[in-house]
């Protein structure tokens, strides 16, 4: 039985984006900004009920459910943690492509945006450089990084953006917890596909193969790992190894 500890990693709008730009967004932030606060000293409870605020004043906030299906994956309440994470993804699956109505809600949007991942990467950063916060920094970076690039090289009134690869990598966790292995693998892929280094999500793609019985194709998504910079667990390698015969 493969240990849990090689897996890692454990945001539909019907609405118009001049609604998108509302106080609502303002008014969360706070519930937010309370919540990573509470993820960073391990208060999964708190964090949660931070989060859940944050998105009972702004229902539309899809990083506010990112944090709520994290705390909820701390809390081994998986189930939560999933609904969380698909509605997250689906908001930021709706809004990519969506019009803003002229240049200046363009611009608002993208620094709002680029505020929120902010926040969010100083909370990272001040508290345990683990591998999972690592990744998560870098694409961070990088989704902060293709905001300003879109808006410099487009005529800027789309978002120009979708889903990051991490909520795919999280939601693949959540689904990998509860056993749902090709979800998991249809969630892993996705993330690859939004972001080809990063090397968590061949990591743990690895671990769905293992699982699944496929240790060729769990070397092959190892090695990919590998080349993106990602520190393979040794226990990983071992029980791929030991599959391979």
């Amino acid at each position: 039985m493969l240990k849990p500890l090689a897996l890692v990693g454990l945001v539909l709008l019907s609405t118009p984006l001049s609604a998108q730009l509302s106080p609502e967004r303002d008014r969360a932030r706070p519930h937010a900004r309370a919540g990573w606060e509470a993820m960073r000293t391990e208060s999964w409870p708190a964090a949660a009920k931070a989060f859940q605020q944050a998105i009972d004043v702004d229902r539309e906030f899809e990083d506010a459910y990112y944090g709520l299906g994290l705390a909820n994956m701390r809390m081994k309440k998986f189930g939560e943690a999933i609904q969380s994470y698909i509605k997250c993804r689906d908001l930021y699956q709706a809004m990519a492509g969506k019009q803003f109505s002229n240049r200046q809600e363009a611009q608002r949007y993208r620094q709002d945006r680029m505020t929120e991942i902010d926040e969010v990467m100083r909370q990272l950063q001040s508290g345990p450089q683990s591998l999972t916060t690592q990744e998560r920094i870098r694409q961070l970076q990088e989704q902060k990084r293709q905001i300003q690039e879109y808006a410099q090289r487009s005529a800027g009134l789309t978002v120009g953006q979708s889903v990051p690869a991490f909520v795919y990598v999280a939601l693949g966790s959540a689904y990998f917890r509860t056993e749902q292995f090709a979800e998991a693998e249809r969630e892993y892929k996705a993330a690859i596909a939004a972001d080809p280094k990063s090397g968590e999500a061949f990591n743990n793609l690895a671990v769905v193969y293992l699982q699944t019985g496929r240790a060729k194709d769990a070397d092959e998504a190892v090695r990919a790992a590998e080349r993106a910079g990602f520190k393979v667990h040794p226990q990983l390698k071992a029980d791929i190894k030991a599959k391979a015969g």
